[in-house]
């Protein structure tokens, strides 16, 4: 009698994981940034996540939504352990990341790339190529011309430029623009780098067919709507704003 409680309770255990498995459709990677994707005690949340629970909602669908630094987001979705990581800036002179395909179908919009130095010494766009020591984060390197230094910690390389133990960061203006209202980021000088398209990525040497659907159906609903832009903060056609702190 014991013998076959504990068969029917395994039973009953395999049938509610397969359950758990199937109830989410798809596993998406979010690269970690402030603001745009954070995971912590209470769980996951920022722009980023809110978007993708949007596309689950328009598109009637589930997503397990998996927050990580961005390399290690890149490199599992790469090896197929994650469907589609979001976002990327995407650099049309340079090819996906090794292992990746731009969901090229799909554009959550134009994001300006900001150089971030010190106002004693200010860098713009003309002036790059003399700087000595730039960060950027994982998986934009080849978007430069110059050489430069990855960074996992965008707040860490902003006190690093202000110390002058770097010469500037480059991000996308969303990730480090909430950041300067703090009055200690006053000396950090900003100029326009370029405009990027932001888009998906998928694993390339897997069938995406499902997971392209799913992106492009739920983005074309938000962005009919308008929420898209609501929940990413700019517009489809963002322009660059120059202001200083």
């Amino acid at each position: 009698m014991v013998r076959r409680v504990v068969i029917v309770c395994i039973l009953f255990a395999g049938v509610f994981t397969a359950f758990h498995v199937e109830a989410e459709d798809r596993i998406a990677s979010i690269g970690e940034s402030p603001f745009s994707a954070q995971s912590d005690a209470t769980g996951v949340h920022g722009r980023q996540v809110d978007l993708v629970r949007a596309l689950d909602r328009v598109t009637h669908s589930s997503s397990k939504i998996i927050v990580q630094p961005f390399a290690r987001s890149l490199k599992e979705t790469a090896a197929g352990h994650a469907d589609f990581h979001i976002p990327l800036i995407q650099n049309e002179d340079t090819p996906a990341p090794e292992g990746l395909m731009y969901v090229t179908e799909v554009n959550f919009g134009y994001i300006p790339f900001v150089i971030y130095s010190r106002k004693n010494a200010p860098l713009d766009a003309k002036t790059m190529a003399s700087a000595k020591n730039v960060e950027v984060e994982p998986g934009h390197e080849s978007f430069f011309p110059f050489p430069v230094k990855v960074t996992n910690c965008v707040p860490c390389t902003l006190d690093k430029v202000l110390m002058g133990r770097a010469d500037a960061l480059i991000v996308a203006e969303d990730i480090v623009d909430p950041l300067l209202a703090k009055p200690k980021y006053k000396g950090i000088h900003r100029a326009l780098y370029k405009m990027y398209p932001v888009r998906a990525l998928v694993p390339s040497t897997t069938d995406s067919t499902a997971t392209r659907r799913y992106l492009i159906e739920g983005a074309k609903r938000l962005q009919k709507t308008g929420e898209m832009w609501k929940i990413l903060g700019h517009g489809m056609n963002s322009s660059y704003s120059d202001w200083q702190p």
